[in-house]
């Protein structure tokens, strides 16, 4: 079982994410609260998930214009991107894990949703154009090798010339002594700096632990190149964001 599929099929029925997400499309103030293993506590405002192309960061709303045809948005949430390109033309599936996310997206607008996890995708062989793997998706299989297989089976989805449009944070690109240490404790581990274990806190709610896979450019280029994918185009953003543009050998 991925770490996308941990999320709410823990057994214990919890989904803080999609909480927070429903909350705050209900106007209710709502805050995630993202725990890491080593101590490290972050916040985010949910609202920032129902935020429209004007809020884009400038390396997704560049890449959105590398979609082509029929879109697949994994791990969609509330439908930020699904709705910016339903918007443009395109016939967009929004797939999520979390009921409630799909609740929210399906209530602004989302017009095809689907529950689903990545390691069971139910679509026949060639059935998409382009995917969307946006807001530190592309690391939702959590580790190197689960990262390559999630991109092998998006590249049998894939129809010719199928686009991949995907960002992440790149782990080197910081000199903060806190992440640091952690990038050297994975070294120790035999683990890539980038993968971060953490859990997610809402509304008292709290997600299993999991591990999300961040990526450098170069990563990235090796893990498609074994999944049959290529890097057409990498979009260079602030603090290390990064939006990487790839096409189906």
């Amino acid at each position: 079982m991925s770490n996308f599929d941990l999320l709410t099929l823990s057994g214990q029925g919890s989904d803080p994410f999609g909480q927070a997400l429903w909350d705050a499309c209900q106007g209710r103030p709502a805050c995630l609260v993202f725990h890491r293993d080593d101590g490290l506590v972050t916040e985010q405002d949910a609202t920032l998930y129902l935020a429209g192309p004007e809020a884009f960061d400038p390396t997704e709303a560049a890449a959105l214009a590398f979609a082509r045809g029929r879109v697949l948005d994994i791990g969609c949430g509330a439908g930020r991107h699904a709705l910016a390109l339903q918007a443009r033309g395109h016939a967009v599936m929004g797939l999520d894990i979390s009921p409630l996310a799909l609740a929210v997206a399906r209530r602004r607008g989302v017009c095809h949703t689907i529950r689903a996890t990545i390691t069971a995708l139910p679509f026949a062989a060639a059935s998409f154009d382009t995917f969307l793997l946006l807001g530190n998706n592309l690391g939702l299989a959590g580790d190197v090798e689960g990262t390559v297989a999630m991109l092998r089976q998006l590249r049998r989805l894939a129809r010719p010339g199928g686009v991949l449009i995907a960002n992440c944070r790149n782990p080197a690109a910081t000199d903060d002594p806190v992440h640091l240490a952690y990038h050297a404790h994975n070294r120790a581990r035999g683990r890539p700096i980038g993968q971060v274990t953490i859990r997610v806190e809402y509304g008292g709610q709290v997600s299993p632990w999991f591990d999300l896979l961040l990526l450098t450019p170069a990563e990235v280029a090796t893990l498609a190149e074994r999944a049959g994918w290529q890097v057409k185009r990498l979009l260079s953003g602030a603090r290390g964001l990064f939006t990487a543009i790839l096409t189906a050998e």
